[in-house]
């Protein structure tokens, strides 16, 4: 077979295809598409006819009548698909040295069916009548075109009849595929668009017929066939796009119509108990974050019902007589719901935080450092050299009914528990930690330790919204360090200490309950002590157990110091004279047991640290003041607290 012949032919198929397939795409993508599957198609059968692939030029060159007028994209399209094809079929294509029958007769099946096919497609979309044999090429251009001559006489008789019988089928196959094909998108697409404007039509006349008080009855106005017909043009679109627009219509108008009447009665009917619902659970859920937050700050069981409300207190409360029942209803019940999650929400989120921040572990190098806890309420300062190695500082906020507290004093703070772990045990007790928490209220306010079940106040002092105190580290090796802020009620400022050298250790005594002041409201911190004071004094320091107590008098506070070898009295012993530095230092050896006590150590200190130069400087004979034998007691003692 010639070259010329076999390009001829496949020429044909491609402007057959051409005109048919290519011009129903709906975009250009899909357009290519096509001529990728055209070229696909040629490339096969040239793979059959050719015994080597050809080279682009020589692609272009062979159907260049194909390409006029065609666009550079389109020609790559094609020989992209060419090259698919030839590839699918060289390895199974005709050897010209030496055919076989098997080889013949399958290209006759596979040319006849794709050649009919291609004419069944041409003929529907030309308008022709089914007629299979119209292209039907004839047995001496079958032989010709496919050099049948080469084979034997029954081969070449089963060839021809078996493209012939291919061909029909093939024909019947393109030319029915093409007209079902029409007929189904001409149908569907009348159902598509009867579908959209059926449901349109019955949704706008449900709603109206709800609106105007009428029955639900979609045939009250759904249009007839004729009507549809002449509303929409059917006539101009075909009898398919016909039926199957008015077959949807009415079915998509039926629906919508009930569904949009429905629709609509549901809502009117729910609608005032949903708003009432929404409204009341809005309230509700504010309500019960309110009780939430006052019962956990007053320490009070997570309970919601314990503001569970009656229906007449809601009606009442938010005017509800004036909305109607159905409103009234949806209200109370959204509020109560509304109040049982807002409280349960709120309360446990405010528990949970306080978990969260309960405990703060921190260590702190020998630089010193500051622990601040994550509520800005609490913190704690080491200054640099107070520990020799890195502690670690373990602070815990206490729940508010943890420790009783006495009814003269108000708490106003947490309680915080501190540990300081200290591998070394050892502690510059010349240094001071500082304790700060946040305060904002009068004069009376002080940071308090738990010592012994009792709340002692610490010298506090207050300055711009903080309150603080200092205390010796050796003060942290006890087992409990809690501390808190308190107002005291009950205290009375002594006016003539506010600017004493023993201001704080004064105060730190009156507000423990050891000293008072006089009834004029001044404590005469520059008169001498005497030696029933100073005694009285004493016994409330060590926590002398006298027999009444309460009933406290010079007599059995001297009479308890006697029995315990603290003094000697004679008869010149007068409970109402100054005591002297020398007395006092004999009298605080005896209560220690160890001669290790010396007056001038005080004295020493009180000259540093506060610039006050005792009398004893002078002589030792000389009486002790109020304030010394206060500032002495209280220095002794710091470690404790």
């Amino acid at each position: 077979m010639n070259n010329m012949k076999k390009t001829s032919f496949l020429l044909m198929i491609l402007v057959i295809i051409s005109n048919t397939s290519i011009i129903f795409a709906n975009d250009e993508h899909q357009s290519y598409e096509q001529v990728k599957s055209v070229g696909e198609l040629v490339g096969y059968y040239d793979g059959i006819l050719h015994k080597q692939l050809p080279t682009i030029d020589e692609i272009i060159k062979r159907y260049e009548d194909y390409y006029n007028n065609q666009s550079t994209i389109y020609r790559e399209y094609f020989i992209e698909g060419y090259y698919i094809g030839f590839n699918k079929s060289y390895s199974g294509s005709i050897n010209d040295d030496n055919p076989t029958e098997n080889n013949f007769l399958n290209y006759a099946d596979i040319l006849g069916l794709v050649l009919g096919e291609i004419y069944g497609n041409k003929d529907f979309y030309d308008g022709e009548k089914y007629n299979p044999t119209r292209f039907l090429p004839s047995n001496n251009t079958l032989i010709s075109d496919y050099n049948l001559n080469r084979l034997s006489y029954s081969d070449k008789s089963q060839f021809l009849n078996s493209f012939k019988e291919k061909y029909k089928a093939g024909y019947r196959e393109g030319y029915n595929r093409a007209n079902f094909s029409s007929i189904n998108i001409s149908y569907e697409d009348g159902i598509r668009d009867g579908e959209n404007f059926g449901s349109t039509l019955g949704r706008i006349d449900g709603i109206q017929d709800y609106y105007n008080n009428r029955t639900r009855s979609f045939k009250r106005n759904i249009p007839s066939d004729k009507d549809i017909k002449r509303k929409y043009s059917l006539n101009r679109n075909g009898e398919r796009y016909s039926d199957g627009f008015l077959a949807e219509f009415k079915i998509a108008y039926q629906e919508s119509y009930n569904e949009s009447f429905r629709s609509i009665n549901t809502e009117e009917n729910i609608k005032p108990y949903t708003n009432g619902y929404e409204s009341g659970k809005t309230s509700g859920l504010i309500q019960g974050d309110s009780n939430a937050v006052q019962d956990f700050y007053l320490n009070l069981e997570n309970n919601w019902k314990r503001y569970y409300p009656t229906q007449a207190s809601i009606t009442k409360e938010f005017n509800l007589v004036v909305e109607d029942k159905d409103y009234r209803r949806g209200f109370i019940s959204g509020y109560l719901e509304g109040l049982s999650n807002g409280y349960r929400i709120r309360f446990q989120q405010l528990h949970n935080e306080r978990i969260n921040n309960k405990t703060k572990v921190q260590i702190i190098p020998i630089s010193g450092g500051e622990v601040k806890l994550s509520d800005d309420e609490f913190s704690l300062y080491i200054n640099e050299g107070t520990y020799y190695n890195p502690v670690v500082i373990t602070t815990n906020i206490l729940q508010n009914n943890y420790y009783s507290i006495a009814g003269e004093l108000i708490k106003t703070s947490d309680f915080y528990r501190i540990e300081i772990a200290n591998r070394s045990n050892e502690v510059n007790n010349e240094e001071y930690i500082e304790l700060s928490f946040e305060y904002y209220g009068k004069y009376n306010g002080g940071i308090y330790k738990l010592v012994d079940g009792r709340w002692i106040y610490l010298p506090s002092r207050i300055e711009d919204g903080i309150i603080k105190t200092k205390v010796k580290p050796n003060s942290f090796k006890n087992e409990e360090n809690v501390y808190s802020v308190f107002v005291d009620k009950n205290y009375e400022i002594l006016f003539d200490v506010r600017s004493h050298w023993a201001k704080d250790e004064i105060t730190a005594f009156q507000r423990r309950g050891i000293v008072s002041g006089y009834s004029d409201g001044i404590f005469r911190p520059d008169e001498y002590i005497t030696k029933g004071e100073f005694f009285t004094v004493l016994s409330k320091v060590y926590n002398w157990q006298i027999i009444n107590y309460n009933e406290l008098s010079y007599l059995n506070v001297i009479n308890y110091a006697l029995n315990q070898g603290y003094i000697k009295v004679d008869d010149a012993f007068n409970v109402d004279d100054p005591i002297s530095y020398n007395e006092i230092e004999m009298i605080m050896r005896k209560v220690f047991d160890s001669d290790n006590f010396y007056w001038d150590n005080i004295a020493s200190k009180m000259l540093y640290e506060r610039q006050y130069k005792s009398k004893s400087y002078y002589n030792k004979t000389n009486y002790m003041t109020r304030a010394e034998a206060i500032y002495m007691l209280y220095i002794l003692n710091e470690w404790r607290y």
